[in-house]
């Protein structure tokens, strides 16, 4: 049960952070409210800043070869992330929490249900936070690759960089040792992407903001069972513009102001520009 609370969990606080950073406070706020009042509280309770990946950066720069991270990495679920529908396809079904009961009837998923509960909390997240030119909820591939485009710039090429940890079967809290220090992601422009869990894919996407974004590469391996785990952690340079009462101000300890660093999902994106290298740190 405790497993089943966890899995349905961490996509919906996730969507939280995402939305309380890019979006507005208020919705994140009843998004939260939604997980408090679920079965999955008690999952909630321990959810602590380790164990989602939130770090300072002077932590994640502190890192050495043999420091110890207690870490939590869910394995991707399939069944709340899909692949893309084509986008004429997209386009004929409603993505909007005033018509979510006709789409909830379509796929006949209960509302009141865990998985009712997470696509519930993408709809409120992307209608929250989707504001303005640099931000998406991309439903389909062409909508996702049209985003893209037009944050690098004509006739830039970009990829993807992701969290991978092919050898975890059994997604637990444990203790991680790190097999290398940090390096850094360079690239000019550093658009990540966040699947968030619905009925088919949906990536939150958004360009750099204007308060500036690092990216690293940190590998990782488990010291029970020596899974290995090469993660991706994206840390924004300048939190001035958060609300006071940020989740991640609660979490880590720190100051408006500070900087902060998550590490990302299986699943999650940060595309950069293709030719940009790796530089160690």
């Amino acid at each position: 049960m405790k497993k089943m609370a966890l899995r349905f969990t961490y996509p919906i606080l996730f969507c939280a952070l995402i939305l309380m950073f890019y979006g507005g406070v208020d919705a994140a706020k009843n998004l939260q409210e939604k997980v408090s009042s679920s079965s999955s509280m008690d999952a909630e309770k321990k959810m602590k800043s380790a164990q989602i990946g939130l770090f300072t950066i002077d932590e994640l720069l502190s890192f050495r070869v043999g420091t110890k991270l207690p870490i939590f990495f869910p394995i991707r679920n399939h069944s709340l992330y899909p692949p893309f529908l084509p986008q004429n396809l997209a386009k004929t079904i409603p993505f909007s929490t005033k018509e979510a009961a006709a789409v909830f009837d379509l796929f006949s998923v209960p509302p009141v249900s865990p998985e009712g509960e997470a696509f519930l909390g993408t709809l409120l997240t992307c209608e929250e936070s989707v504001k303005g030119g640099n931000k998406i909820c991309a439903t389909s591939l062409d909508s996702m690759l049209g985003f893209l485009e037009k944050s690098f710039g004509p006739g830039v090429d970009f990829e993807f960089v992701t969290t991978t940890h092919p050898t975890i079967t059994t997604p637990i809290f444990q203790s991680y040792t790190v097999l290398e220090a940090p390096s850094e992601i360079r690239s000019a422009k550093k658009v990540p992407c966040h699947p968030f869990p619905y009925f088919y894919a949906v990536y939150f996407c958004h360009s750099d903001p204007g308060y500036g974004t690092k990216a690293f590469k940190l590998r990782l391996a488990a010291e029970s069972s020596g899974d290995e785990v090469e993660a991706v952690v994206v840390c924004h340079m300048d939190s001035k513009d958060l609300s006071s009462d940020h989740l991640v101000f609660r979490m880590l300890g720190i100051e408006k102001g500070s900087s902060f660093c998550h590490v990302f999902r299986q699943g999650d994106l940060v595309w950069i520009q293709k030719t940009s290298p790796l530089a160690a740190m």
